[in-house]
C-alpha cells in the first residue's frame, strides 16, 4: 500500500476515532440516550478493539500487514456507513463495536507496513503517519460542523465514503503500478508474505518490556492531559468555553509539530533516545509549572510545550523497536497499542480520585510524575541497548 494512501487514510481515521465527543449532544438528543448510555459507546469501541487484538495475534502469523490494514479499513467503513443509515440506538452500539474492531487493525497494520515494507524510510514515515493522526484529531471539530444537528449521522456517512474512496484509490494505484512494471519488463519488489519470526525473544527482552512501560506511563499521562487540562482551564483559571477548547487544541498542535519535525531529524541521524529522554523531562517540567500560573497565555504556552516535548514518544518507540526486530513489526505495533490502552485505562481512574480528594493541580502533578518515570525508564533502555541499532 502506497504511503500517500496510508497517510490520507490515517488522517480521516483520526477523525473517526475522535468524532464521538463533538457529536455526543446531538446523538443524545436524537436517540434519547442518557449521558452514561452515550458514554458506554466508548466501552463498545474498546470491546471491539480488544476483540480485534486477540484475532490479530492469529492474523499476523498468516496474513501480510497490507491485507490486515485493508481489512481494518473495510470493517471501519462498514461501521461508519451503518451509523449513517441506522435509526434508533441499538444499531449504533453494534456499529461502534464494529468500528472498534476495524480501528485496531487499521492502526496496528498501518504502523507495521511503514516499519517493514518501507523499513529504510521508517524514521521519516512513522512520525509523519502520527503527525497525520494529530492533524486529524485537531480538525475533527471543524469536520463535523456541517453535520451538527439532525444530520449528525451523515458525519459518519461522509467519513465512510471518504475512506472508501481512499481504499479504492490504494487498490487502483497498486493495479496501475503492477501493470506498468509488466509493460516495462520490471520485476516487482517481492515482499515476504508473512512476518513469521517468533515473539518469545521480544517478551524475554528486558529492554523491550521496559520500553512498553514507557508507553504505558506516557499514554496514561497523555490521556490525563487531554481529559483534565480543559477542565483545569475552565474551573481553576475561570476561562470561557472558547479558551477551554483552545487549551486542548494547542496540546494537539504541539504534538503534531513534534511528530512532523522528528521524522526528518531522525532520518538525518538524530538519536531517538536523546530526544525522547529530554522531551519527557521537559514535558514533565511544563506540567509541574502549569498549576503555578494564573496567566492564561502562559498556561496555554505550557500546554502546547507539553504536547510538543513528549509528542513523538510513540513514533520513536516503533522506529527503535523495529530496528531491533525488523521481522516482528506486526507484534511491535500490537504491543504499542496494547501498552497505550493499559495506560489509558489504569491511570485516569486513579488520578480522578486524587483530583476529587484534593484539586486538579494535584492531578497534573501526578501526570508530570508519570512523565518523569517514563524518562527514567527510557534512560535505562538506552543504557542497556547502546550497542543495538536505533
Amino acid at each position: 500500500m502506497h504511503p500517500v494512501f496510508l497517510f490520507a487514510g490515517f488522517f480521516f481515521f483520526a477523525i473517526a476515532n475522535n468524532i464521538l465527543g463533538p457529536l455526543v449532544t446531538n446523538i443524545m438528543a436524537a436517540t434519547g440516550m442518557s449521558l452514561s448510555q452515550s458514554g458506554s459507546l466508548v466501552s463498545f469501541l474498546q470491546i471491539g478493539s480488544l476483540t480485534s487484538m486477540l484475532i490479530s495475534l492469529v492474523l499476523m502469523k498468516h496474513v501480510r500487514q497490507t491485507t490486515v490494514t485493508r481489512i481494518g479499513y473495510g470493517v471501519l467503513i462498514i461501521g461508519l456507513l451503518a451509523i449513517a443509515v441506522s435509526t434508533g440506538s441499538t444499531l449504533l452500539f453494534i456499529a461502534y463495536l464494529v468500528i472498534g474492531f476495524g480501528a485496531f487493525l487499521t492502526d496496528s497494520g498501518s504502523n507495521a507496513i511503514l516499519a517493514s515494507d518501507y523499513y529504510e524510510k521508517r524514521k521519516l514515515y512513522i512520525p509523519l503517519l502520527h503527525f497525520c493522526y494529530s492533524i486529524g484529531a485537531i480538525l475533527t471539530g471543524y469536520f463535523i460542523l456541517p453535520f451538527k444537528g439532525p444530520t449528525w449521522r451523515w458525519a459518519y456517512g461522509a467519513l465512510g465514503i471518504i475512506l472508501a474512496v481512499i481504499l479504492i484509490g490504494g487498490f487502483l494505484e497498486r493495479y496501475r503500478r503492477t501493470k506498468q512494471q509488466k509493460l516495462n519488463n520490471v520485476s516487482p519488489v517481492i515482499i515476504p508474505e508473512v512476518q513469521a519470526e517468533p515473539v518469545l525473544p521480544l517478551l524475554k527482552d528486558l529492554a523491550f518490556v521496559l520500553f512498553n512501560l514507557v508507553i504505558i506511563f506516557y499514554a496514561g499521562s497523555q490521556i490525563i492531559c487531554v481529559t483534565w487540562i480543559p477542565v483545569y482551564v475552565e474551573t481553576e483559571l475561570f476561562q470561557p468555553a472558547a479558551i477551554t477548547a483552545t487549551s486542548l487544541t494547542v496540546f494537539w498542535i504541539g504534538t503534531a509539530i513534534s511528530r512532523l519535525l522528528m521524522g526528518p531529524i531522525m532520518q538525518k541521524g538524530g538519536n531517538p533516545f536523546s530526544f525522547m529522554l529530554g522531551g519527557l523531562l521537559l514535558a514533565g517540567f511544563t506540567l509541574v509549572a502549569l498549576p503555578f500560573t494564573a496567566n492564561i497565555v502562559l498556561a496555554l504556552a505550557l500546554v502546547a510545550l507539553c504536547g510538543f516535548f513528549a509528542g513523538a514518544t510513540i513514533p520513536m518507540y516503533i522506529v527503535v523497536t523495529a530496528s531491533w526486530y525488523p521481522k516482528n513489526t506486526a507484534f511491535i505495533s500490537l504491543s504499542c497499542i496494547l501498552s497505550a490502552t493499559i495506560g489509558r485505562m489504569i491511570f485516569p481512574l486513579f488520578v480522578s480520585q486524587i483530583a476529587e480528594a484534593h484539586n486538579l493541580g494535584y492531578a497534573l502533578m501526578i501526570s508530570s510524575l508519570m512523565l518523569f518515570i517514563a524518562a527514567v525508564l527510557s534512560a535505562i533502555v538506552q543504557k542497556i541497548t547502546k550497542e543495538r541499532p536505533a
